[in-house]
C-alpha cells in the first residue's frame, strides 16, 4: 500500500512540474427586496434569482502547459443540470503562433461597467477555430466562426436537403409518435419523409431550388502595442460576404486617465440583396485616482442611407465610485437611447462590500419609461 501511494505521489509530483492545474469556482445570487412597478402600479418583494452564467462560471478548471492547454466551464443556466458549453482548447506549434479551438472570442473595445456598448455588433463569442501570430507588439488573429456543430463550408446540394429536412422535421416527428409511424418499417418511413418534402416544396417552391455554396463568419483581428497606446482593427465576413464589418480603435493611458475611441461601419444586404449599410462611433473615458474611479461611455450609430434623428441612436453608460474603508458607494446612469421619442434611463445609487469572502451590492433603482419603477436589487457573490 505505500508502495502505490509513493507512485502516485510521484506521479503527481511529476504533473505538476509538467503542466498546472488553475480551479475555480463561485456562485451568484440576484434578486430584488422590493419592487414598485410604475406600469402595472403592484408591489412585489423578496425575489432571489440564480445568475450563475458563463461569465459567473459556478465551476471552471484550466490546465496549461507552455505548448497546451484547456479550459472547461460548468453553468446550470437556471436548470437543474450543468452544461459546458464554453470549452477550449489551445496548443503552440511554434513560440509566435497560438490556436484556439472551441469557444473563442475576440472583440473591439469595451467599457467596464456593463461589460457591452462595442462599436459594432460583429464581436463574436462561438465555436470555431482561430490562429494566433503574435511578433514583438504585433498580434494577428484569424478565426472561422461557424457555431456549435455547424460547418463553414456548405455545397448548396448539402444546403438543400438540409433545408428539406428542417422544413418537415416538426410534422415527421408528430407523425412518428402516431400508432401508424410507431409501427412503420425503414421503408415507410423514408417513404413519408419523401411525401413530406413534396408537400413541403409545395408549399414554399424555393426549396427546390439548390442554393448557391455558402461560408460562415470569418474574422481578423489585428492589435498593435507601443509607447504611443494601442491600435486596433477588425475585419469580420459573415453570410458569404454578404454581411461585411469593419472597425478601428485606439486605446492609451495618461497618468490618471484611460481612454479609447473606435469607429466602425456594418455593410449588410437585406432580402432585396441592396447593401444597408450602419456607421458607429464609441468613445470610453476612465478617470482612477486614490478612492475615486469615474466612467462614462457613449455610442452613436445611425443607417447612411437616411441620417436623421428617427435613424440615429445615441447609447450612454456612466458610473461614478468611491472606496470607503466599509465598502464602495456609487452612481450609476444609463440610457439605451437619448434620442428616442419617450425618455427612458436607470439611474441607480448603491453600495458595495463584503462579509468575509462574500461580496454583495445593495442599490435603489429608478428604471423611468414613461412610468417610474423602484426597486431595491441586490447580488451576492462567494468565489473561489
Amino acid at each position: 500500500m505505500k508502495k502505490i501511494v509513493g507512485i502516485l505521489a510521484a506521479a503527481a509530483l511529476l504533473a505538476t512540474s509538467v503542466f498546472a492545474v488553475d480551479f475555480s469556482g463561485g456562485v451568484r445570487l440576484e434578486g430584488d427586496l422590493f419592487k414598485y412597478d410604475g406600469k402595472a402600479e403592484g408591489v412585489s418583494a423578496l425575489m432571489l434569482k440564480n445568475n450563475n452564467q458563463f461569465y459567473h462560471a459556478p465551476l471552471a478548471l484550466s490546465v496549461t502547459s507552455d505548448r497546451a492547454g484547456a479550459t472547461i466551464k460548468f453553468t446550470d443556466k437556471d436548470s437543474n443540470a450543468f452544461t459546458t458549453d464554453k470549452w477550449n482548447i489551445w496548443f503552440k506549434p511554434m513560440d509566435m503562433l497560438k490556436v484556439n479551438l472551441g469557444s473563442i472570442e475576440d472583440h473591439m473595445h469595451r467599457e467596464t461597467i456593463d461589460y457591452s456598448a462595442s462599436v459594432v455588433d460583429a464581436d463574436y463569442d462561438n465555436f470555431g477555430a482561430s490562429l494566433n501570430v503574435e511578433v514583438d507588439a504585433f498580434t494577428l488573429s484569424v478565426a472561422v466562426v461557424p457555431g456549435k456543430g455547424k460547418y463553414w463550408f456548405q455545397d448548396g446540394k448539402t444546403q438543400l436537403a438540409a433545408n428539406l429536412d428542417e422544413a418537415i422535421k416538426a410534422d415527421y416527428e408528430a407523425w412518428e409518435k402516431t400508432d401508424a409511424g410507431k409501427a412503420a418499417t425503414d421503408e415507410q418511413k423514408e417513404a413519408k419523409k419523401a411525401a413530406l418534402k413534396v408537400l413541403a416544396i409545395l408549399a414554399k417552391p424555393s426549396l427546390a431550388t439548390e442554393p448557391d455554396a455558402a461560408l460562415g463568419e470569418l474574422n481578423f483581428v489585428a492589435n498593435y502595442a507601443a509607447d504611443f497606446g494601442e491600435i486596433r482593427a477588425m475585419f469580420d465576413f459573415k453570410k458569404t460576404f454578404k454581411d461585411i464589418t469593419m472597425a478601428a480603435g485606439y486605446k492609451n493611458t495618461f497618468g490618471d486617465l484611460t481612454l479609447w475611441a473606435d469607429a466602425g461601419i456594418n455593410m449588410a444586404k437585406n432580402a432585396a440583396g441592396d447593401f444597408v449599410n450602419t456607421v458607429g462611433v464609441a468613445a470610453d473615458v476612465i478617470y482612477a485616482k486614490d478612492a475615486l474611479n469615474a466612467q462614462a461611455c457613449v455610442k452613436w450609430t445611425s443607417g447612411l442611407k437616411d441620417i436623421s434623428k428617427d435613424t440615429m441612436k445615441v447609447y450612454t453608460v456612466a458610473k461614478v465610485a468611491y472606496t470607503l474603508d466599509q465598502g464602495t458607494v456609487y452612481a450609476y446612469f444609463k440610457d439605451a437611447n437619448l434620442l428616442a421619442k419617450d425618455f427612458t434611463c436607470t439611474i441607480k445609487p448603491g453600495f458595495t462590500s463584503s462579509v468575509g469572502i462574500m461580496d454583495y451590492e445593495i442599490a435603489v433603482a429608478f428604471d423611468i419609461a414613461k412610468k417610474v419603477t423602484v426597486s431595491v436589487p441586490v447580488n451576492f457573490k462567494v468565489a473561489f
